[in-house]
C-alpha cells in the first residue's frame, strides 16, 4: 500500500508541478502583454508578477513535499515489510504449528484402534490356535472394523513366521506376503509389552494400488502376558485420503488467501508426504537443517513450518508442517484501494 501511495504521491506532485509551470508561463505572456501596453498596463503588470511568483512558490513546495513524502513513505515501507514479515510469519508458524499437532493426535489415536482390536478375544484365539474355526471368527471381526472404520485400507494379523494369516479383505494382494524380514514386524516380534507399538514412514503401498498409506503394528499376546507375541497386528491407515483433508480445511483461511496458500506435510528428509493441492508427493521442500519451527521470506512468498511436538510419548515421526503463502499482488492491492494507483497525470 505504500508503495502504490508513493506512486500516487508522484502523480499528484507532477500534476502540481506541470500546473505551476503552465500557470508560470502564462504569467510571463502576461507580463509581455503589459509592456507592449505601457502605463496601461503597469497594475497588470504587477498582478503577473505575483502570479509568476506564486507559480514559482507552488513548484517549489510541490518538489519539496514529493522528495520528503517519498522518503517518509519509503522508510515507512521498510518498517512495514519488517512488521507484516513477522507478524504474518508468526501467525503463519502458529497454524502449522496447530495443524501438525492435529495430525499427530490423530495419527496416536490410530495407535489406539490398533491396540484395541490386537487385544480382541477372537484375534488372540485364533492366533495361538489358528483353526479354520476361530480364522473364519477373527476374520469376521476385522472385516467388521474395517467397514466400521473410515481410516484403514486393510487390517491383518502375522503369525510368528511371518505368514498373514488374518485379514479384513480376504483378496487382498498382501496375504501372499511373507513380512518374517519386515522391519515393523521384527520390532513388534521383538516387543515385552502389549502397550508397545510401532509405526515408521508414510510410503506408497504398491499392494493398495500404490495409496499413499502408513502401517502401524503391534505384538499379539494372550491378555495380560509378556514375552515374545504370538504373531503380529497390523492396520493400514489410509494416509492418503485422511490426512490431506485435514490440512485443507477450507475454514483456516479466506477464500482469497487459499488461493494463493499451499499447505504441505513434510517427512524428517524434507519430502513432501500429503499437500492441500493433492500434488506433488515426494517433492522436496527446502528448509533450514533440524529446525522445530521457523518463518523466512523467499522471493514473494513467506515460508512457515513447525514440528510435531510429542503426545503421549509418540513423536511424530518428526513429520513438519510447512505453509507456503505469496503475498499480496499489486494488482489485488489496487483493487482493494479502489484503483488507487491508477490514475495518471492528465
Amino acid at each position: 500500500m505504500l508503495s502504490v501511495l508513493r506512486d500516487e504521491v508522484d502523480t499528484f506532485a507532477s500534476t502540481s508541478e506541470e500546473i505551476a509551470a503552465r500557470t508560470n508561463l502564462l504569467a510571463l505572456n502576461a507580463a509581455i502583454e503589459a509592456a507592449r501596453s505601457g502605463e496601461a498596463g503597469r497594475g497588470f503588470s504587477v498582478v503577473a508578477q505575483e502570479v509568476k511568483a506564486l507559480a514559482q512558490q507552488a513548484r517549489h513546495a510541490s518538489l519539496e513535499f514529493r522528495s520528503e513524502v517519498r522518503e517518509r513513505l519509503a522508510l515507512g515501507a521498510g518498517i512495514a515489510d519488517e512488521m507484516v514479515g513477522e507478524i504474518e510469519g508468526t501467525r503463519l508458524v502458529e497454524l502449522a504449528q496447530a495443524l501438525i499437532q492435529n495430525v499427530t493426535r490423530h495419527l496416536y489415536d490410530r495407535s489406539v484402534d490398533l491396540r484395541l482390536m490386537a487385544s480382541d478375544a477372537e484375534v488372540i484365539a485364533a492366533t495361538l490356535d489358528p483353526t479354520p474355526e476361530k480364522i473364519a471368527a477373527a476374520q469376521e471381526r476385522l472385516a467388521v472394523f474395517a467397514r466400521t472404520s473410515p481410516y484403514y485400507l486393510n487390517a491383518f494379523v502375522a503369525d510368528r513366521d511371518g505368514r498373514i494369516v488374518i485379514s479384513s479383505d480376504p483378496n487382498a494382494r498382501v496375504r501372499q506376503t511373507n513380512v518374517a524380514n519386515a522391519s515393523q514386524f521384527l520390532k513388534a516380534m521383538g516387543s515385552t509389552h502389549h502397550d508397545q507399538w510401532f509405526t515408521d514412514e508414510v510410503w506408497q503401498n504398491p499392494w493398495s494400488e500404490h495409496r499413499a498409506v502408513l502401517v502401524f503394528v503391534t505384538g499379539i499376546r494372550e491378555r495380560g502376558a509378556g514375552g515374545r507375541p504370538a504373531g503380529v497386528f497390523y492396520v493400514e491407515f489410509d494416509w492418503e485420503s485422511r490426512i490431506p483433508a485435514i490440512i485443507s480445511d477450507r475454514s483456516l483461511f479466506a477464500e482469497r488467501e487459499w488461493a494463493r496458500t499451499r499447505i504441505s506435510i513434510v517427512d524428517e528428509s524434507a519430502r513432501i508426504v500429503a499437500d492441500s493441492s493433492g500434488m506433488r508427493f515426494g517433492e522436496t521442500v527446502p528448509l533450514p537443517r533440524n529446525a522445530v519451527r521457523g518463518a523466512e521470506a523467499r522471493a514473494d512468498t513467506t515460508i512457515a513450518f513447525a514440528t510435531a511436538a510429542s503426545y503421549h510419548g509418540f513423536d511424530g515421526l518428526g513429520l513438519r508442517c510447512v505453509i507456503e503463502q505469496k503475498m499480496i499482488s499489486l494488482d489485488e492491492i489496487q483493487a482493494a484501494l479502489g484503483g488507487l494507483g491508477k490514475r495518471k497525470a492528465s
